[in-house]
């Protein structure tokens, strides 16, 4: 079952999404850029296709909190289809990754502690009965 995002950026360090035209026009204009403009500082041009661009850090979109331990997506509104159809769940093994790395910071984690609604908790703990 699908489970709220831990945030821990491992699916943004570990793939780098193929982009449409259509998209690289969306996240262009989003950014307010130029399409040309766009393509030369975040896609890399591939046998494949056009790929957003990685850092030594995952996707050039990624984001960190000052303790570097929760990222976020800065395109998140226009981001690209395949980056919206990932579906955090503990079935993958980024999220599981991604949940002891944020338990390695020294102590047990409390649900608290990763959400913050009573209905990503409730949507946790299903994930965790169903294994």
């Amino acid at each position: 079952p699908p489970i709220d995002c831990f945030r821990c950026g491992l699916c943004c360090m570990r793939y780098q999404p193929r982009l449409t035209s259509e998209e690289i026009e969306t996240i262009a204009v989003g950014l307010g850029l130029s399409t040309d403009d766009f393509l030369s500082r975040y896609v890399q041009v591939t046998k494949v296709g056009y790929l957003l661009r990685q850092s030594e850090r995952g996707c050039v979109f990624l984001s960190w909190d000052r303790e570097g331990a929760r990222a976020s997506c800065s395109i998140y509104d226009f981001r690209p289809e395949s980056c919206r159809h990932w579906v955090p769940s503990l079935s993958r093994r980024e999220c599981r990754e991604g949940l002891l790395r944020l338990k390695a910071r020294g102590k047990i984690m409390l649900p608290e502690e990763l959400y913050t609604s009573p209905e990503a908790m409730d949507r946790f703990y299903s994930a965790l009965a169903s294994f």
